[in-house]
């Protein structure tokens, strides 16, 4: 933490050795709830439940204070104590103050924002708010505020609306600090005291801590955050705008290697959803954004996605929808590929629509270093648009939305394109000897690549917990389906032209909560859908979720959770599943200490976007079809 400036250069020497602000907890700014008011009348009784600051010490220069929010905007709550406040007609910034410090996001960097709130005194001045730079406060229109008595000092209560704060539009992704300005004397007026939550840094405002919302919708997220065991991480990446359901924004956020959507018209704002992408760490995620490519007036998220295996890595330009009140990844290009020997690299790009009309997507051939035609051979992607390389025969492709999916709709060929069996022909007649190729080496077998994929992962002793075989992707051929705990791994000799395989890791806390995993056919086409079945321990209750997966021509998404069995101090609940000739039915089953009398939960509906299980007591079953790119109940 670098420290303001103070008139000794040995004590600001000395403070400089404080830790710095990245160390620090972040602000906490509690949401006021649905139905809740925080009246600014100068009395801090409403505030029960949101979360105070300790700020400074002693019965001179110190407060407790308080951050709230709505949809409107910005609530402080300060209890002060001042054994005198300095305060004039016309206050500024060298007169007793509580004063908010705002760094919002505006492009890779911050701008300083800061608001002042200075107490009245009865009969002389009324209480006022500043808003605006650094240093520089001036007019904030439609702010309130009012002060009320206290002991030993003095209370403030202020509202400040968003669109009175600079930059406001993406404040939950900003930092921020507050702190306390005493002055000592009114006719010559110095700082005698300024306690801080986090010294402010003006070159450095992105060493501040970050705010850190909790309560009302925030409380979703955090939920989410709980049920994957990730309490207290912070998003690596954290968007806003209009996705799904009503107008309202979404929050959009990555954390770990989570997509999650929560938002007050999401899933009524009580719950989330989430998909776990096919990433190995966060830092795999590249330049998310939010851009309505379909002309619906939704957005679709864009990023980048690097995956990597033995071989390589490529970088996956992948689409996510919402449209569905669901995430599915509906299109993806492979933008990059590089191997020990080089890598070849092709360009993205977006171009709107008008008004109500879907927008381009032109993907184009770039460059390539260390890698030819001759050097980089395999098969196209089977799970996304292949890459368009240099030396290939297209040299830039469109794409737009018909309603149901990213359609190729033009396509430009390459000038410099040579047809490699011109180039054998004209090579073979050229030629006045002939030898014999080299032998060509056989493909790997399937043991082969599991043998590889365990010498990668840390397994080589391991032995399958589940095995299936059928043909779940790529062409007509079988795959093999192996779990080792809870790795998934597919291969097979016509999946990724028999040299290579896929890998999920299922989202359970153990290898011991992965319960069952087998393939059906369930959605009406050739191919089967992979079912699992995870056991996750939320307190004493244990849950058992059916998650169903498929493959597509660009991902692997989840088309189905829905929990078929709960259990506490040996009572339970368990639904029978019947899977297979293009359907998926789910029974009530049996209840064992539970009716409808004694079941605890009643109709509460679940927060994290997986159905409870069906009641044998109350609920009929259910029978599910696949429309829109996910199974829903007849």
């Amino acid at each position: 933490m670098r420290c303001a400036p103070f008139g000794l250069a040995v004590l600001a020497s000395i403070l400089s050795l404080a830790p710095r602000a990245d160390a620090q907890v972040a602000l906490p700014i509690t949401e006021v709830g649905e139905g809740a008011s925080l009246r600014v009348d100068g009395s801090l009784r409403e505030w029960r439940d949101v979360r105070f600051l300790d700020v400074g010490e002693g019965s001179d220069a110190s407060m407790r204070v308080a951050l709230a929010y709505d949809g409107g905007g910005l609530y402080v709550g300060a209890e002060v104590r001042d054994e005198r406040l300095i305060r004039t007609a016309s206050p500024g910034t060298d007169e007793d103050a509580v004063v908010v410090t705002l760094a919002m996001p505006r492009g890779r960097g911050f701008d300083g924002v800061e608001i002042w709130l200075w107490a009245g005194e009865t009969g002389r001045s009324a209480a006022r708010v500043g808003v605006g730079g650094l240093g520089r406060p001036g007019n904030a229109r439609g702010a309130q505020i009012v002060e009320g008595p206290s002991r030993g000092g003095y209370v403030v209560e202020a509202f400040i609306p968003w669109n009175a704060i600079p930059g406001s539009a993406r404040w939950q992704e900003g930092r921020g600090s507050v702190r306390l300005r005493d002055v000592d004397s009114a006719a010559r007026p110095e700082v005698e005291s300024e306690p801080t939550f986090a010294a402010v840094d003006r070159a450095h405002l992105e060493l501040l801590p970050t705010l850190a919302p909790s309560g009302g919708q925030t409380a979703a997220f955090e939920s989410f955050l709980a049920s994957r065991q990730l309490e207290g991480a912070r998003p690596a990446h954290d968007l806003r705008g209009d996705v799904g359901g009503d107008a309202q924004p979404e929050r959009v956020s990555i954390v770990d290697r989570f997509l999650v959507v929560t938002g007050p018209g999401w899933q009524e704002g009580r719950g989330f959803s989430f998909v776990q992408l096919p990433i190995a760490a966060a830092a795999d995620v590249r330049e998310p954004r939010l851009v309505d490519l379909t002309g619906d007036g939704k957005s679709e998220l864009v990023v980048t996605l690097r995956q990597s295996d033995d071989r390589g890595s490529r970088d996956l330009w992948q689409v996510f929808s919402f449209a569905t009140a669901q995430i599915v990844p509906a299109f993806a290009i492979e933008t990059r590929k590089a191997t020990g020997a080089g890598s070849v690299e092709s360009a993205v790009q977006v171009r709107a629509g008008r008004r109500g009309q879907p927008a381009t997507i032109e993907a184009r051939s770039g460059r390539a270093q260390g890698l030819d035609a001759s050097t980089l051979q395999e098969a196209p992607a089977a799970d996304a648009e292949p890459i368009l390389v240099p030396w290939g025969p297209v040299l830039s492709r469109e794409y737009r939305w018909d309603g149901s999916r990213f359609a190729r709709v033009s396509e430009r060929p390459n000038p410099r394109y040579v047809d490699p069996a011109t180039t054998a022909r004209a090579s073979t007649t050229a030629t006045t000897t002939t030898s014999a190729a080299p032998a060509t080496p056989p493909p790997p077998g399937v043991e082969d690549l599991l043998a590889a994929f365990r010498r990668e992962r840390g397994l080589r002793d391991a032995r399958p917990t589940f095995r299936v075989r059928a043909n779940v992707a790529a062409d007509a051929q079988e795959e093999e389906v192996v779990v080792y705990g809870r790795d998934l791994v597919v291969v097979g000799p016509g999946f990724r032209s028999g040299s290579g395989w896929f890998h999920f890791q299922i989202p359970a806390q153990a290898a011991g909560d992965v319960l069952d995993v087998r393939t059906a056919e369930i959605t009406g086409d050739p191919r089967h859908e992979i079912l699992m079945r995870v056991r996750q321990n939320i307190g004493d209750v244990r849950r058992e979720v059916l998650l169903v997966f498929q493959f597509t021509p660009v991902g692997f998404p989840a088309i189905l959770q829905r929990e078929v069995a709960r259990e506490q101090s040996g009572r339970r609940v368990e639904n029978e599943v019947r899977a297979g000739n293009g359907t998926l039915e789910i029974r009530p089953g049996t209840a064992r200490g539970w009716d409808a009398s004694s079941w605890p939960w009643g109709d509460t509906p679940s927060t994290d976007g997986i159905a409870p299980p069906l009641l044998p007591w109350r609920d009929r079953a259910v029978t599910y079809g696949y429309s829109g790119g996910r199974l829903v109940a007849r």
